[in-house]
């Protein structure tokens, strides 16, 4: 007979997967043991074992719930709006909300991806080119011409995400600028730049 599900158990598993990013951002992946994550949630190795099979698997967990919520946005957020340079503020302001309020998460998926299996790993990355898609496509739209480019219109797309990944080695949501003015001062400073660099007088 199938183990029947306590009430809270979404409410633990998502605690365990917050400590256990709260550790693996702080101490590292390979430094932190399914015993560190178990004193952190207060409970035994036996009773985590219940919710996750391994370190691994609360790893997987994480970063596939992190980049779903990001692609879910893009996915059923974007359409709403049909001006290139709002869509690019929309999501922009998504990313860094989102970065903001999962930020140990956000630090384990730039740090922590090389020690999933190579399949999880692929899994993955796949859904972070399509994140990366879907600015790039944005980006387009502000700079059709750059359609020929395909080359530079990818580096521009990664330099994006360049200015926004690593906004956590220094940016504090509760400092004196909120995750919205960081966004629209991010895209103001790209998209203005980006109307001018390399266009063709």
């Amino acid at each position: 007979m199938a183990r029947t599900r306590s009430p809270d158990y979404d409410k633990v598993r998502d605690d365990i997967i917050e400590k256990a990013a709260s550790m693996f951002a702080k101490r590292g992946y390979a430094a932190t043991s399914i015993g560190d994550i178990a004193e952190a949630c207060d409970c035994s190795k036996s009773r985590l074992y219940h919710y996750f099979d391994s370190k691994e698997a609360i790893l997987l967990d994480m970063l596939n719930t992190h980049v779903d919520k990001l692609l879910w946005s893009c996915r059923h957020s974007l359409y709403g709006f049909q001006d290139p340079v709002e869509r690019f503020q929309q999501l922009t302001r998504f990313f860094l909300e989102v970065y903001a309020v999962s930020r140990d998460q956000h630090v384990v998926l730039l740090t922590c991806l090389d020690f999933l299996a190579p399949e999880n790993q692929k899994e993955l990355i796949a859904k972070q080119r399509e994140l990366i898609a879907y600015v790039r496509d944005i980006l387009l739209q502000l700079r059709p011409d750059m359609a020929d480019d395909m080359s530079m219109a990818h580096v521009d797309t990664m330099l994006f995400f360049g200015m926004i990944n690593w906004t956590y080695t220094w940016y504090r949501a509760n400092g004196a600028v909120s995750p919205e003015q960081l966004a629209d001062r991010t895209v103001e400073l790209f998209t203005k730049g980006y109307a001018l660099v390399g266009r063709k007088p």
